[in-house]
């Protein structure tokens, strides 16, 4: 079998058996050159300024006699001959080789196309000059016109699955929004005029199908529908959710308001190990992301809509999912979703564009929220200097102002010196951020908090409930309201809202499981509280806690373990002082806490 050049996505050269061939990337460009234009040679001295600087002759040829010289000895060392090297010609060597884009050239079919034209032309290439980065765009167009051809040539997509026409009508809107003729294959609606038209009944949640299109945006939001998490073995309900958020993908297509990625870049996003990264690079604003849950003898589908400026669940909600019933249920589903993020994502955009109006704040906005993800002082402290550069950037961009109180909250905490000045700051950048948005959860969350540890209480309820009413699924939002209510005397109240918290994050900052551990402490539940402090990726902050939960258990030899890494880490703390500063409504419940600490050996 001749070896195969793959061209879309990644370049490389592969075996018979599929194995990747190592050679020089810029041969491969060469190889890839030849088999795309259909000829067998082409001129030294075309090559060295295509594919190096055409501005520089001198270094242009140096940097092609290099990779002769790489691929001839990569050559021997194959026994292959890719290519044949003269002293002014490069051609086809005699060892056979295909490629996908003669499979593109010659494929006329949609199902063939909508298969191998999931990923770009040559798209991790870094073109170096602008001769090879016209080709590689004049490629890529081509491209899209075979398959935009196919998609709307009846002979063409005669017999194309449906799979085959949602695909390719989707890859074309990701580039090309504004296609009228490609919505209406996608949509199976009649291609219509935008200039006139307006949305219908906004008193209610529509579906995409009564929807009209409206004028589309300058700079429409980003949305990506992620497949859904499980680990479930129950293949039925795994491929159901799947096609139903294809539904949903293809349902929003419908809308001129908002721009979908494709169902194949969504796959992609989801295996990233850092997607707050992948996110801000693609500059997507809105995240679906769904988990189907076995609930014993049914499945549900949890779904949440997260607005990445300000990292807000939006909108949340369970569907559930009955076995007899799936496909009956599959569009109802589809279009409560998709109504439902239409519908949040518009009344979420005022927001937005206060996050996307200076984009150096935002950045900066960014990279503090990223650094206050762990509880470790340095963090803190360079999160603190992101957010006063974003407020350099723009004076009164609140999400920052907000960062910043947070910043001042979480190093009073994590000090433990009972320090008022602290906590001062913290409360006036709170109400400085809600004196300039007052829409904004995040701010009301971040008084409500230092309301709390300033002891007053009835006013940090009234802080928190503001909050959660403007984002009731913003997890974050629910788990300081939670720390309110325990704190607050309240720990039954506030154990089942940090739960609810957990749901609505399950991968959630380690202070959700401390203020879970500390309700559970409140209510007698030790051992719960060292499971949740367990589950911490830093345990330290929770050292007190965990050691007056195993004096409670009288677990005193444990108890000690965690007393001696609280001295490591704060050399002079004092108990009686430490209980003095302690925010807890009643004395029971300090009490409570006081006897814990006591018995560990404090």
């Amino acid at each position: 079998m001749p070896a195969r050049l793959q061209t879309l996505g990644h370049l490389r050269l592969l075996d018979e058996g599929g194995n990747e061939i190592v050679f020089p990337e810029k041969a491969l460009l060469i190889l890839c050159y030849l088999q795309t234009r259909g000829i067998n040679e082409m001129p030294r001295s075309d090559a060295a300024s295509l594919f190096w600087d055409d501005a520089n002759s001198s270094a242009a040829f140096a940097n092609l006699r290099q990779t002769v010289s790489r691929a001839q000895k990569r050559q021997r060392d194959l026994e292959r001959t890719y290519l044949i090297f003269t002293d002014t010609m490069i051609a086809l060597g005699p060892e056979p080789i295909t490629s996908d884009v003669e499979q593109v050239r010659d494929g006329a079919s949609l199902n063939l196309l909508a298969g191998l034209l999931t990923e770009d032309f040559l798209k991790y290439v870094k073109p170096g000059n602008r001769a090879l980065a016209s080709w590689i765009a004049l490629q890529r167009a081509a491209h899209a016109a075979l398959l935009r051809t196919a998609l709307l040539d009846r002979n063409a997509s005669e017999g194309a699955s449906r799979q085959a026409r949602s695909a390719a009508a989707l890859r074309l809107l990701e580039s090309n929004p504004d296609d009228e003729d490609v919505r209406a294959a996608l949509t199976g609606r009649p291609a219509v005029s935008s200039s006139l038209m307006t949305l219908q009944q906004p008193a209610r949640i529509l579906t995409p199908e009564e929807i009209d299109i409206s004028l589309p945006r300058q700079n429409p939001p980003r949305v990506v529908l992620l497949p859904p998490v499980t680990a479930l073995a129950a293949r039925t309900a795994a491929r159901f959710s799947e096609a139903l958020i294809e539904d949903v993908t293809i349902g929003l297509c419908a809308l001129r308001s908002i721009s979908i990625i494709a169902p194949h870049t969504a796959a992609q996003i989801s295996l990233q190990a850092d997607r707050a990264t992948t996110y801000e690079r693609h500059k997507i604003s809105y995240i679906l992301e769904t988990r189907l849950r076995d609930e014993g003898d049914r499945h549900t589908l949890f779904a949440q809509l997260i607005f990445f400026g300000s990292d807000e669940v939006i909108w949340a909600e369970r569907f559930p999912l009955s076995a007899e019933g799936l496909a009956r249920s599959r569009q109802m589903i589809a279009h409560q979703i998709a109504g439902a993020l239409a519908t949040e994502i518009e009344r979420n955009e005022l927001v937005r564009n206060d996050y996307e109006f200076d984009a150096g704040a935002y950045r900066s906005f960014l990279v503090g929220q990223g650094q206050l993800k762990l509880l470790d002082l340095r963090d803190i402290r360079r999160a603190r200097k992101s957010f006063r550069e974003s407020l350099q950037s723009r004076g009164d961009f609140a999400p920052a102002m907000s960062g910043l109180s947070r910043s001042y909250f979480l190093e009073w905490l994590v000090t433990a010196r009972g320090d008022e000045e602290l906590l001062k700051k913290a409360e006036r950048h709170a109400e400085e951020t809600v004196r300039t948005d007052d829409r904004l959860p995040s701010g009301y969350r971040e008084l409500g908090v230092a309301k709390l540890y300033a002891r007053q209480f009835d006013e940090s309820a009234e802080h928190m409930e503001r909050a959660e009413v403007l984002s009731p699924n913003h997890a974050n939002v629910v788990a300081s309201y939670a720390d309110t209510l325990v704190q607050g005397s309240r720990p039954d109240l506030g154990l089942t809202k940090i739960q609810r918290a957990i749901d609505l994050n399950p991968l959630p900052p380690d202070d959700y499981f401390w203020i879970a551990a500390g309700a559970s402490y409140s209510i007698g539940l030790y051992e719960q509280a060292l499971d949740y402090i367990a589950r911490m990726k830093d345990r330290v902050p929770a050292d007190r806690l965990a050691a007056a939960s195993c004096g409670m258990l009288g677990d005193t030899k444990k108890a000690r373990q965690f007393i001696r890494r609280t001295y490591d880490v704060h050399p002079t703390f004092d108990l009686e002082s430490w209980m003095a500063i302690v925010p807890f409504k009643e004395e029971w419940q300090r009490q409570h806490y006081y006897e814990g600490l006591k018995k560990a050996g404090f």
